[in-house]
């Protein structure tokens, strides 16, 4: 997807505003903002996921750039919206982890809410999928699931997945794919971070709710965001959510422990790059981000492609069109070539012929979870 002038004016406005955002002190380029295309700002912002982040920093603009009301409405209708289904994932997040508990399960939230505690407003952050691990009780709470609820999770790759209240959730059965990467140590060194002490935060209902140890959700975090922008894309939201967790963890992370970690898998490239990115860009303190090595061309290249992914087509669904799939697929594996190079160890064919045999093994889709429940 190329950028066009508008898009460049955009992206400009959303990191000065992002910046006031992490430092409401930080005084936004005039210039920038009252040049604004807003309808493309809120475009853009919404496709990235930070949306409503963003609009927390309108407030502190002087009123004559603001946007004006015809803009303002329907943002602050986007804001609510998020609010409202904000609130129906956190109950949904405490009333799972009551039901699990209830049965003498611990529950571990992955990603997601917790994140959105580091975030200036945690409902702000849109809400995806609910993550969880029950701490290997994975069959026997899917068994609970089916016996009590009649809610009946379907198998994927590496987690089954089920919808409770609106909210899809994923109970893994291992933290990472590891059907489609060969063995690099990474799935035993988050079950090693995993006997830590997790972080307990209470729930809007007054429920603890478990949360992965700061060296787990370090490298967690690392291994899924460097995977999703390798196979797929990444956005701005998945930069601001490890963004705010190091900048409110960074004296928690045992940084020489994560830098050799990530270089046997060589994810040191990557993590490098996502560091530079948060500090020059979207203006977080360079102390909290160590960057062990520079390369300006490869961390723009990086952050282009997040705002705007060099490959775009879209594949199909696999049942509705196996061969467009496959076709599709491939090329997108073969144009992200790039990012596997700064991500992954093992050889690139290897990883793709892994990952197509593990799709055709398990080619879930959402009408098999809305059928097999009935729904």
């Amino acid at each position: 997807m190329s950028m066009n002038q508008h898009d460049s004016k955009s992206v400009a406005v959303i990191c000065q505003l992002l910046r006031k955002v992490v430092d409401p002190a930080y005084a936004v380029d005039i210039g920038i903002i009252e040049s604004a295309d807003w309808k493309g700002v809120m475009r853009l912002a919404s496709r990235q996921g930070v949306l409503a982040v963003i609009f927390d920093a309108l407030s502190g603009l002087p009123g004559e750039v603001r946007p004006g009301q015809k803009i303002l409405l329907p943002w602050i209708k986007s804001v609510v919206g998020y609010e409202k289904q904000y609130a129906r994932h956190s109950d949904a997040v405490s009333e799972l982890s009551a039901f699990y508990e209830s049965h003498g399960i611990r529950m571990m939230l992955l990603k997601g809410w917790g994140l959105s505690l580091n975030y200036p407003h945690p409902d702000h952050r849109p809400c995806g999928d609910v993550d969880i691990w029950l701490y290997g009780d994975q069959e026997r709470g899917d068994a609970l699931l089916a016996a009590e609820l009649d809610i009946h999770p379907v198998k994927s790759s590496h987690h089954t997945i089920f919808f409770y209240k609106g909210a899809e959730v994923e109970n893994h059965i291992t933290f990472i794919e590891t059907d489609c990467h060969e063995d690099d140590g990474s799935e035993e060194l988050i079950m090693k971070f995993a006997e830590e002490s997790p972080v307990k935060v209470v729930s809007a209902r007054g429920n603890s709710i478990c949360l992965p140890s700061h060296n787990l959700n370090a490298y967690f975090l690392l291994r899924h965001s460097s995977a999703h922008f390798a196979t797929e894309s990444i956005t701005l939201r998945h930069l601001l959510d490890w963004a705010f967790f190091v900048e409110r963890h960074y004296a928690d992370i045992d940084w020489d422990q994560l830098y050799a970690n990530a270089e046997k898998v060589n994810m040191h490239i990557f993590m490098d790059c996502q560091n530079a990115i948060c500090v020059n860009e979207l203006g977080f303190p360079a102390e909290h981000f160590p960057v062990r090595a520079s390369r300006p061309a490869l961390e723009k290249r990086i952050f282009m492609d997040i705002l705007f992914p060099e490959f775009t087509d879209e594949a199909p669904p696999m049942r509705r069109n196996f061969l467009k799939y496959c076709y599709v697929k491939t090329r997108r594996n073969f144009a992200n070539r790039w990012k596997y190079d700064i991500t992954y160890k093992e050889s690139f064919l290897s990883i793709l012929f892994r990952f197509a045999w593990n799709r055709i093994r398990s080619p879930y889709s959402f009408a098999d979870i809305m059928n097999k429940n009935k729904k």
